[in-house]
């Protein structure tokens, strides 16, 4: 009865302020009531926190602490501190509580942070981490702390409770030479997470050689990679171009490393029925990363394998590309996917049936093979090979085979070249962007040779860069005429410029607004009104046959969008006003020139002697490449380079109170120093000086 008393004497503030948590409460006395989750007696201002059995580690800004319930031990400056079997003693609960408090503690993030932070609700906890919790990897290829990995899959032996089983379990091969099994409980251990879900694709290196490697018995030399790719190519293709085999190859080679690169070029195979395009593919297959057919594949198939899998996507017949009323998921996929976090956004159904928009990542190398060619907005992304039939019956005759032991050896060759030099390769391809980089140099002007666009140099950097690698072990010497030979890199600069020559000519032939600029170049010659009239007939005479949607209309919606708007309206039709300067810098912008008779590939073999920099020593690609003279030497070298030279002698002749040339700016330690370069540099600078300085001699 005193009990029934009491109950009926508390109120609901007084049952609601013995516990704060969770309002289970039998009350006892005035003071008191006895938890109905521990089945402790508990006071009038204590909660349910106070006697948790569950051990928590708090890092705070004075150090770590373990706490369990409301009793708690520290600070400790470091988590290893702990000693979980006096923390267990102390506290009063099991060491393996403690330890598994350590343990989770090692994978959460160690900033300091206040309880303050967290935000207490219903079923949990919620603490935002601004220096993130694991770090993202990709499943299939990529670098995460200056380590480069590849996925594959290895046969395991998996131990249960009710058995063993054999299994193949997906690896992360790095090349530290160590495997990392995919696994959540495992990568959360280094505070790695997956970004993407595994794709399980058929093992495209084999297990000898990755055994070989991981026991650092496995090496390659990477001229002997490249021409065993080489040979692959002109075993089973016939081209009338030496210099295609090693584009080629290098393409091939570039699939494995195009994820250190911001963009990677498509190659689109044209020509006519039976010239080889589908082998193309074919050997393609069989050499580049993670490559897949999409013949048979659906779009959403193709946009999970370019995420989870890089992998190198070979497209034969594709007519259909040609319109750009159909397959538009293909179109979207194919002119993104060229660069560097390209993403592409399509609708996705949920478990509950709803459509939610999801990112999908779709940059990866693309291998295009059709009859009827392709769009102008994604040939602007594409190196274009037109195929003919071939002559040599040997080669015409030869059908690569998947089972041939030679395409296993190219691609284990392949990947170990990829974990041992993907750091050299990424460096070539840095110091390339470095010199192409602009900068604010303010008197050094370069004229880059037919205005080569970024798109252009953005596509063909990867491939430069890959040769500069090879020819950096071994000057490999490549055909490029019948009678000469020349270095891998220069021989593809040279491909590089012809290639660009003739998709710019195809595009002044093809393209209408530019065959119009064309003709306004030939017609302005001085400031003044033309007649719209006028400037269809000179345009017309361009053409073969009647093109019929070339009209007036036509014309002045055309001079609209390249930004000609000053008009008037005659009697006789409509009039523009044309400045010859404003027409000229068009076509500067638009890569036109006038009437030369010189073309980019002229302009590039006019200088065949290659040019280097005399202050890094690596060859000056002149067409793609900022260049200059360095004033005292008169030697060529990278802006880039001089610019950093010259902060670099700055920074010395301020900290250490350097000497500095009167005339060119360098300087010198020690005055002798200063006194020969002087001497040998500018010598006759230093004698116009002196005799300017020496009195005059008058008659006695």
């Amino acid at each position: 009865m005193k009990n029934a008393k009491l109950s009926k004497k508390l109120n609901g503030a007084a049952i609601r302020k013995i516990c704060g948590n969770c309002l289970r409460f039998e009350a006892l006395t005035a003071d008191s009531g006895k938890c109905r989750l521990k089945g402790k007696v508990v006071g009038s201002s204590d909660s349910c926190d106070k006697f948790a059995d569950d051990v928590k580690l708090l890092n705070s800004k004075d150090g770590w602490y373990v706490i369990v319930g409301s009793d708690s031990i520290g600070p400790y400056s470091y988590l290893q501190d702990i000693d979980a079997v006096e923390a267990s003693q102390r506290l009063g609960v099991s060491i393996k509580d403690v330890f598994r408090a350590k343990m989770r503690a090692y994978r959460e993030p160690s900033n300091p942070i206040e309880l303050d932070d967290s935000f207490e609700l219903s079923s949990m906890t919620v603490r935002p981490v601004f220096n993130g919790l694991s770090r993202k990897i990709h499943p299939a290829i990529g670098v995460i702390d200056d380590i480069a990995y590849v996925s594959v899959t290895l046969p395991c032996i998996v131990q249960r409770e009710n058995g063993t089983a054999e299994r193949e379990l997906p690896f992360l091969i790095t090349s530290n030479r160590q495997k990392i099994l995919c696994n959540h409980e495992v990568l959360s251990k280094l505070r790695l997470q997956l970004e993407y879900r595994v794709v399980s694709f058929e093992n495209r290196w084999s297990l000898e050689s990755i055994k070989a490697f991981i026991a650092s018995a496995a090496k390659v030399d990477p001229v002997q990679v490249y021409l065993i790719v080489k040979e692959a190519w002109k075993t089973y293709i016939e081209f009338d171009n030496d210099i295609i085999y090693d584009f080629l190859t290098l393409w091939s080679i570039g699939t494995y490393f195009f994820h250190l690169f911001n963009a990677y070029p498509y190659v689109y195979i044209g020509g006519l029925k039976r010239s080889g395009k589908t082998k193309v593919l074919t050997v393609a297959s069989l050499i580049c990363f993670n490559a897949v057919f999409s013949n048979n594949l659906s779009t959403s198939a193709i946009f999970r394998l370019i995420q989870s899998g890089r992998c190198t996507l070979l497209m034969d017949e594709t007519e259909k590309l040609a319109h750009k009323d159909r397959a538009s998921e293909l179109r979207n996929l194919l002119l993104s996917g060229y660069k560097r976090g390209a993403k592409v956004y399509r609708t996705e159904k949920t478990g509950r049936d709803r459509l939610v928009p999801e990112a999908f990542e779709v940059y990866c190398p693309k291998m295009i093979a059709n009859i009827q060619g392709i769009e102008d907005i994604l040939e602007d992304r594409c190196i274009t090979i037109i195929m003919k039939r071939g002559k040599n019956k040997a080669i015409i005759n030869s059908e690569p085979s998947s089972h041939d032991v030679i395409w296993q050896e190219i691609r284990d060759s392949l990947y170990i070249l990829y974990l041992t030099y993907w750091k050299e390769i990424k460096e070539e391809y840095d110091k390339f962007s470095d010199v192409c980089a602009v900068n604010d140099v303010s008197d050094v002007s370069t004229d880059i040779p037919g205005q080569i666009s970024d798109r252009e140099k953005e596509l063909w950097k990867p491939i430069i860069s890959l040769a500069s690698f090879f020819d950096k072990y071994s000057s490999l010497r490549t055909q490029t005429t019948q009678t000469s030979q020349t270095t891998l890199t220069r021989a593809i600069i040279h491909f590089a410029l012809q290639k660009i020559n003739e998709k710019r000519v195809e595009n002044i032939t093809e393209t209408g607004e530019l065959i119009l600029v064309q003709t306004l170049l030939e017609m302005v010659q001085n400031d003044g009104y033309y007649k719209i009239k006028d400037i269809k007939d000179v345009m017309a005479q361009k053409f073969d046959e009647e093109q019929k949607w070339l009209n007036t209309r036509w014309i002045g919606r055309a001079l609209k969008r390249l930004g000609f708007t000053e008009k008037r309206r005659l009697g006789t039709g409509r009039e523009y006003f044309f400045k010859k300067q404003e027409i000229l810098d068009l076509a500067q912008r638009l890569g036109i020139q006038e009437e030369s008779g010189a073309t980019l590939t002229q302009e590039a073999s006019n200088d065949e002697e290659a040019r280097t920099c005399w202050i890094c020593g690596r060859p000056i690609i002149e067409v793609f490449e900022e260049y200059t003279f360095e004033p005292s030497t008169g030697k060529p070298c990278h802006i880039k380079c001089l610019r950093k030279v010259t902060d670099s002698q700055r920074k010395i002749q301020q900290d250490h109170g350097m000497l500095k040339c009167q005339f060119c700016g360098r300087y010198f330690g020690a005055r002798k120093d200063l006194e020969l370069h002087i001497s040998k540099m500018h010598h006759q600078n230093k004698l116009t000086e002196e005799s300017d300085q020496e009195p005059e001699k008058t008659a006695d």
